[in-house]
């Protein structure tokens, strides 16, 4: 029976009992183990950095069968400096490898820092997108961002009764590429399947949570910010379309679903569609709007109805109205969702839509695409919309979302963000050929602050979720009585 080692017994030069650790690319170390390596059988390493633990990351099995392979993203550091690296078997604890790297910051292809956009991230985004079903066995499919760069720190938890299997760490290349900056999101895949008739009677297997301890990978101030999502119970929990009739007619047309989100098939438009529906009626739940007889609910922003149709279908007794700019896909609505009211309205507001008329009006990454003065006369318009004390949910694109596009950012620009808290200078061209305007439409970011100053101008602000729809935060805003 082989001893387990400390890092004190190890011999750094001894080829015979150590895996030759190397820096695959930089700030990432990795080997390759031979078939015939006693550890060829080891499934999960845990790396440690200066004698503290850092990250437990699966092996792979090597191209061509010989063998398995790893790589281990390490800490984000903000100088050059020199790092004591560890391998052990997850399991037994032995140290596999050991060496000392020279290690540096990390950029981005422009210059900007991966330690300044960490600074300012809210934390690790999920997007669950994938969903398949075979009569038996749900597969969800997405990806999460590694806690803390480690993904052993991610737990997943049903209810009582679920029979389920997660298989996370996969690897994940477009996370990789989009979260540069965070510690190994290159692993952020993530594939849980549910058996249904292994489930216990009763149990509920169409939702379930993603649960990870305190992030200490971020800032001070970024930690403190997180702090308010953690008590947000929809931010991190996912639903599942449980009634097949939720599939049943979309466009023929895939482009006016791709130009409303980037998902393709409607497997995926269902799944996510009804995840923001139950968020978003948890959340009015919680400031008293419920479905009842004569409730009247707008989607401002429909789409080809990706979320209004789950409140057509299970608020009833409301009354459900959705417009939007795009006509081809407003007019679409008013076709196939006939318990619906649908209606295009114009870029600039006034609506036809009568003042004082409905008790809630949500906006799912609409003002994610306006200009500042775009943006305060929609609110304006929505601010006559609303009832006394009605509540409106718009998501807009903070921080996180400026993480996400730090890949193509430079310093400078980075450096403006910061200043300012709110940019729309970039142009979007989804709805080219469909609006009359194609300056209009606009990729827009803003912080919670600049919201809080803007958004307060012309209805309250009740709350500011953060990341409560991907990288999309979430304010609640409330009209004055």
């Amino acid at each position: 029976m082989l001893r387990t080692r400390e890092a004190a017994d190890v011999d750094a030069q001894d080829p015979d009992h150590l895996i030759d650790l190397t820096l695959v690319r930089p700030t990432v170390v990795g080997a390759t183990i031979s078939v015939r390596s006693r550890f060829s059988a080891v499934r999960f390493l845990t790396i440690l950095c200066d004698g503290k633990p850092w990250a437990t990351v699966p092996t792979f099995p090597r191209d061509g069968g010989d063998g398995i392979t790893f790589s281990c993203q390490l800490p984000m550091v903000d100088r050059d400096r020199s790092m004591r690296v560890e391998a052990r078997n997850a399991e037994t604890q032995e140290v596999l490898g050991l060496k000392v790297f020279n290690v540096g910051p990390l950029y981005n292809s422009l210059g900007l820092s991966a330690a300044l956009v960490l600074d300012g991230a809210h934390g690790p985004l999920m997007s669950m997108f994938g969903l398949s079903f075979d009569g038996v066995k749900l597969v969800i499919s997405g990806g999460q961002l590694p806690p803390n760069g480690d993904p052993s720190q991610l737990r997943v938890e049903f209810d009582a009764g679920v029979a389920y299997t997660v298989e996370y760490p996969l690897p994940s290349p477009d996370f990789e590429t989009h979260y540069w900056y965070w510690p190994n999101a290159g692993l952020s895949g993530i594939r849980i399947t549910v058996d249904l008739l292994a489930c216990a009677p009763g149990a509920d297997p169409f939702r379930f949570r993603l649960v990870y301890p305190d992030l200490e990978l971020l800032g001070g101030e970024a930690r403190r910010k997180l702090a308010a999502t953690a008590l947000v119970p929809t931010a991190r929990t996912v639903y599942i379309p449980s009634n097949l009739s939720s599939f049943i007619g979309f466009p023929g047309n895939i482009t006016q679903l791709t130009r409303v989100q980037g998902h393709d098939s409607p497997q995926s438009v269902t799944f996510t569609g009804y995840s923001v529906f139950r968020a978003l009626e948890a959340i009015m739940a919680r400031h008293g709007i419920r479905p009842s007889t004569g409730t009247t609910v707008l989607d401002w922003g429909c789409g080809h109805g990706r979320v209004t149709r789950h409140f057509i279908q299970n608020w009833q007794d409301a009354r459900i109205s959705g417009v939007d700019i795009d006509a081809e896909n407003a007019a679409w609505c008013n076709e196939n969702l006939p318990d619906g009211t649908f209606s295009q309205v114009p870029l600039w507001p006034p609506t036809s839509l009568k003042a004082a008329s409905f008790d809630v009006i949500f906006g799912i990454s609409v003002m994610t695409h306006l200009t500042a003065e775009a943006q305060q006369a929609w609110l304006e318009e929505l601010a006559r919309l609303l009832k006394p004390g009605g509540l409106a949910l718009l998501s807009f694109a903070g921080p996180g979302a400026v993480a996400f596009s730090s890949f193509w950012r430079d310093r400078p620009w980075w450096d403006a963000w910061l200043r300012s808290g709110f940019d729309d200078q970039q142009s979007d061209s989804a709805l080219q050929g469909k609006i009359p305007d194609a300056t209009y439409y606009r990729n827009s970011y803003q912080m919670s602050d600049h919201v809080r100053r803007t958004y307060s101008k012309y209805l309250d602000v009740v709350a500011i979720e953060l990341e409560q729809f991907g990288y999309q935060d979430l304010a609640v805003l409330r009209k004055r009585t």
